[in-house]
């Protein structure tokens, strides 16, 4: 294992370990790196708007597929409730827009509205999906 040691005053290598300038070593080997409190939580929300939006994505998918899961085990009524995705994808879908155009300065990375308008699309497709076999709508060709 070798450490890059600065030379002292005299040309001679030190033994200790460096330590970079403006840090000090208490010489228990911890090294204080002059923010005294680091915080580890949730980071906050840049747009609070994208993260509801998001949100109501994640639940309109969940949802979208424990109705699609309980309609293939049998519980032909189960796709009644595939009216709740699309009532939840459709203001998540508008949420998620508006929250990426109005706070864009505080968004630091596009994945997240990314992440938002594909939940909400996949809750809305899924819903309106459920909502043909519900209905009975006819979305292909019949001779």
């Amino acid at each position: 294992m070798s450490e890059t040691r600065e030379p002292t005053e005299g040309g001679a290598h030190s033994h200790s370990p460096s330590t970079p300038a403006g840090q000090t070593s208490t010489g228990t080997g911890a090294v204080s790196h002059g923010s005294p409190a680091l915080s580890y939580g949730l980071a906050e929300s840049a747009s609070p708007l994208l993260r509801l939006g998001g949100g109501l994505g994640i639940a309109a998918a969940c949802i979208g597929l424990l109705v699609f899961v309980a309609a293939c085990a049998g519980l032909n009524k189960a796709v009644v409730l595939s009216i709740i995705p699309v009532g939840l994808s459709l203001p998540g879908l508008v949420l998620t827009i508006i929250g990426a155009i109005k706070d864009k300065p505080l968004i630091t990375e596009d994945t997240h509205v990314l992440q938002a308008l594909f939940a909400n699309i996949a809750g809305l497709v899924g819903g309106l999906l459920e909502m043909t076999v519900w209905l009975n709508w006819r979305i292909f060709y019949h001779s």
